[in-house]
């Protein structure tokens, strides 16, 4: 049981005024505040006011979210939900927990809050003990006092409805597992026991907390749903895809719905086929790895080493880290290297849409999922999340930050404006310029168009604008377009000397960038379509 610490807070106060950036089109406000944080999971954030001793939550654009006075914000560490506390006399029966809406979803009159997954959470009520029968204990920093707490009784809530109660024999510790409707608490007696929506006990005795063990049924082997007990993957199971995290199962070559039926049949008979994050799932064969969808279109080919980080929100913001024949790189939705594979995995530290390496002079190097290697090389980095980033923050050799974002726009350009500079796995980014001031920043962040290019070219990478063009999935431009090297172009009727996004004889739109990719093997730039083999290694690329 995790021991718990009473903290005092500041003061504090909000201005705004809203304006663009030159270098890039974002937004961003103004904040002058004693305290401001954000969630990892969402485009909102809490601040105190500096006239006011209450936390309130704001979105990306300084609009208030919540109304009622909190003494204290805090972030879920893994879920997109706020812990609150508003004011008591003894600072106990307090906490309370909101959603980034501002919806209470456990109201303020608990001493403490547990949060197990977006469906699952729960209240606890403490009551005096010893030392030695303590799970928490409290500390007076004033006067160094120390007081000690055992759970006296657990509220469990389901999607912000209180479905039961349970004691602390029943509730053990905090080693409790949600699975989708169903949540696995382990009670004082080591004894692992499933609960449904309605806090009503499962019949099956649960060895583990995982959702599924195989037991044998019918003459073969079976999943057994623990939280239900019934048999899953098989003709009669009554359990549904939105009750359960695993709504698949692989076996001989086809993948079974919970009720038996065929949900496909993969082109492949793969070794095995992870469970679903989002819409992808992670399958290999004779040890290499691709993605599939849902339908069980293979979105990347089995070429790869390895395939995203452990938890990773598969083609999150369109790409996907990998690693073929020991060398790192990017992948996009489409199943196109965004990066050629010339980095050697092992010193390579991936963040989901960026990845970073520690050159030898101390600097580090930076890795764009979009646009490739950075040329310009920095004394630290940081990304938003492992799960992927929009922006990365940057520092030079004179302590001085700057915020770039995937497409290589400097948001935030070096200087000594600003003391520091957060960002989340979102489209949020805060700056401190010191003496509760703060800049918050919404990132509007897409490839850079001819207008707003990135200040420097990218080494080994994909331009922008083709980028652009791939991920929109445009048709290539017709044959008799072309562009000229003096930067304009001729549409597809023979009207040369266009400068704009539209021919101005016509009002033909102008034609856009070819695809591009790179050869998996050497890194060899292709423009246009991709050849079967390599014209500078002779790799194969496809059949």
């Amino acid at each position: 049981m995790k021991k718990r610490s009473l903290v005092a807070f500041l003061a504090l106060t909000l201005f705004l005024c809203c304006f663009c950036t030159s270098l890039a089109e974002t937004t961003h406000f103004s904040l002058i505040a004693s305290d401001i944080g954000f969630s990892r999971f969402a485009d909102v954030l809490y601040y105190r006011p500096a006239d006011s001793n209450y936390y309130y939550l704001i979105d990306a654009d300084g609009q208030r979210i919540t109304s009622e006075p909190y003494v204290s914000i805090n972030t879920s560490s893994s879920h997109p939900f706020f812990v609150v506390k508003v004011a008591s006399d003894d600072g106990m029966h307090c906490s309370g927990l909101i959603d980034i809406e501002g919806k209470t979803l456990i109201p303020p009159q608990y001493d403490d809050i547990e949060v197990f997954s977006e469906r699952w959470y729960a209240g606890i009520n403490l009551t005096p003990s010893t030392a030695d029968e303590k799970d928490y204990t409290f500390t007076n920093y004033s006067t160094n006092e120390k007081t000690f707490w055992r759970i006296d009784t657990v509220d469990f809530y389901y999607r912000g409805a209180l479905a039961g109660t349970l004691t602390r024999s029943d509730y053990g510790d905090s080693s409790t597992v949600a699975h989708g409707d169903y949540i696995c608490v382990k009670n004082r007696a080591n004894e692992n026991i499933y609960y449904n929506k309605y806090m009503q006990r499962s019949p099956v005795p649960a060895e583990y907390s995982s959702e599924f063990v195989s037991v044998r049924y019918n003459g073969t082997y079976a999943n057994q749903h623990q939280g239900s007990g019934q048999m899953a993957f098989v003709p009669g199971c009554t359990l549904t895809a939105d009750e359960v995290d695993k709504a698949y199962n692989y076996d001989h070559g086809i993948m079974y719905n919970l009720d038996g039926s065929i949900a496909f049949a993969p082109k492949q008979n793969y070794d095995s086929i992870r469970d679903y994050h989002g819409d992808y799932a992670i399958v290999s064969m004779n040890s290499k790895k691709g993605l599939i969808d849902k339908m069980g279109n293979e979105i990347i080919p089995l070429e790869y080493d390895d395939l995203g980080n452990y938890e990773d929100e598969y083609l999150k913001y369109g790409y996907i880290s990998a690693v073929k024949d020991g060398k790192f790189g990017f992948v996009d939705a489409s199943g196109r290297p965004t990066t050629p594979f010339t980095y050697a995995s092992d010193i390579v530290n991936s963040r989901g849409t960026f990845a970073s390496i520690k050159n030898l002079d101390g600097k580090y190097i930076v890795i764009s999922a979009a646009v490739g290697e950075f040329p310009e090389h920095y004394a630290e980095v940081s990304f938003g999340s492992s799960y992927g980033s929009l922006a990365f923050v940057a520092q030079n050799d004179y302590k001085q930050y700057s915020l770039i974002d995937l497409y290589g726009n400097t948001i935030i350009p070096f200087g000594d404006e600003y003391r520091y500079i957060y960002v989340n796995a979102g489209h949020v980014a805060y700056a401190s310029k010191g003496n509760r001031q703060y800049e918050v920043f919404h990132l509007d962040v897409a490839p850079a168009s001819s207008s707003a290019a990135p200040a420097a070219p990218m080494v080994n990478s994909v331009n922008p604008a083709d980028f652009q063009a791939a991920a929109a999935n445009s048709s290539a431009a017709s044959p008799a377009a072309s562009s000229a090297g003096d930067g304009t172009w001729t549409c597809a009727s023979g009207h040369a000397g266009n400068t704009g996004k539209f021919c101005t004889e016509c009002g033909a739109p102008k034609p856009e960038a070819p695809k591009a990719s790179f050869c998996t093997n050497c890194g060899h730039k292709f423009e246009g379509e991709v050849p079967k083999f390599c014209p500078d290694c002779g790799a194969k690329q496809h059949d």
